[in-house]
């Protein structure tokens, strides 16, 4: 069976997306090469693929590469194990110093042909942009970045509270 997946470029700006089929039985690692050559991504950077839930929040991640010798990896994870009717989302992430975000959502199945190169393109929309765009995370939250919890900036996760500089000492 070929798992038809369309690949999200999270952005605020026009849609980005490319159309890939794979085979479900092939790994996370091919689906991460057909996803740098569909968008013409060099390769040469780290990347994860995210389990998600229904609300789009990250869950177990899935590396390039394998931290030891039991732990989970693209290379040991087929597309079929993670991606289907009931688990049809995944998230993406790559180059972890520029951050860019996709989101990779089945769109079908269907039979594999006989003959036909796996994985492959099937359509591309919009131009990939020069630089990581700022990441649309309104698409996967209903909740906007403006609820109290993120209105203040200067100490957002109030890792602070309990500081008193009052307190005498030459630890400072």
């Amino acid at each position: 069976m070929v798992r038809q997946l369309r690949i999200h470029l999270l952005t605020r700006d026009k849609p980005v997306f490319r159309d890939i089929e794979i085979p479900e039985d092939m790994t996370l690692e091919d689906l991460h090469n057909a996803i740098m050559q569909s968008f013409g991504l060099p390769g040469n950077e780290m990347a994860s693929f995210y389990l998600v839930n229904d609300d789009f929040e990250m869950l177990d991640e899935i590396p390039l590469f394998p931290m030891d010798d039991e732990s989970v990896s693209m290379e040991r994870v087929s597309v079929g194990e993670v991606l289907n009717p009931e688990n049809p989302r995944l998230a993406y992430v790559y180059d972890f110093m520029n951050m860019w975000h996709f989101l990779v959502e089945l769109m079908g199945e269907a039979e594999e042909v006989t003959g036909q190169t796996y994985p492959r393109l099937v359509y591309a929309h919009g131009p990939l942009p020069e630089s990581p765009p700022e990441v649309n995370f309104e698409i996967l939250h209903d909740q906007p970045f403006d609820e109290p919890g993120f209105d203040d900036l200067r100490n957002p996760f109030d890792e602070f509270d309990d500081y008193d500089d009052n307190i005498p000492g030459d630890w400072y």
